[in-house]
């Protein structure tokens, strides 16, 4: 005879941790050229457009910069890494926190976050793997915004609600195509 599995059980067996990703560009020169390449275009795009083009078309210099723009775009992405962060089921999370235990006996600080930050990315890193050294090097190596961002996704795979997320995006998109089908 099959035993019945309880609803606890069935709730088990599907969990799956929550996770983020986070892209960096390791290629944060390349983001000066960008601005640059936006300044050319808003001015190139202010001048009138030729009239002997088809439909007064745009500046021709306006169409070569926005493909300059194009073209550094597809470099930048070539140079991002995407990072993924899992979850940890809240016994690991809170044995991290006891395992970083605050500088000082301050009540208004419960880790030192300074080597809590470097362990916790280090432990929800699913892609790529890293350790803590390795974290550690990673973290010397960003600038801060970029290390705030990989520890604010580890650190939200672990604390923030979930929840069915919306895409403004998507129902534009299937919005605007239901107008078309009509």
């Amino acid at each position: 005879m099959a035993t019945k599995t309880s609803a606890i059980a069935d709730i088990l067996g599907s969990i799956r941790r929550p996770e983020k990703t986070v892209p960096i560009c390791l290629a944060g020169d390349l983001q000066a050229e960008f601005e640059a390449l936006e300044r050319d275009l808003a001015i190139a795009r202010e001048k009138p457009a030729d009239a002997g083009t088809l439909a007064g078309g745009s500046d021709p210099m306006a169409t070569a910069i926005a493909q300059q723009i194009q073209e550094l775009r597809a470099r930048m992405r070539e140079h991002t890494v995407v990072f993924r962060f899992q979850g940890l089921s809240s016994k690991t999370y809170s044995d991290l926190v006891a395992a970083h235990p605050p500088k000082d006996d301050s009540k208004r600080n419960d880790v030192n976050w300074d080597t809590f930050s470097v362990a916790l990315v280090a432990t929800c890193a699913v892609e790529p793997q890293m350790t803590v050294d390795e974290a550690t090097q990673l973290a010397e190596a960003l600038t801060q915004a970029q290390w705030d961002a990989l520890f604010t996704a580890a650190y939200e795979t672990n604390k923030a609600d979930i929840d069915v997320p919306f895409s403004y995006a998507a129902s534009a998109v299937l919005s605007g195509s239901k107008k078309n089908s009509r």
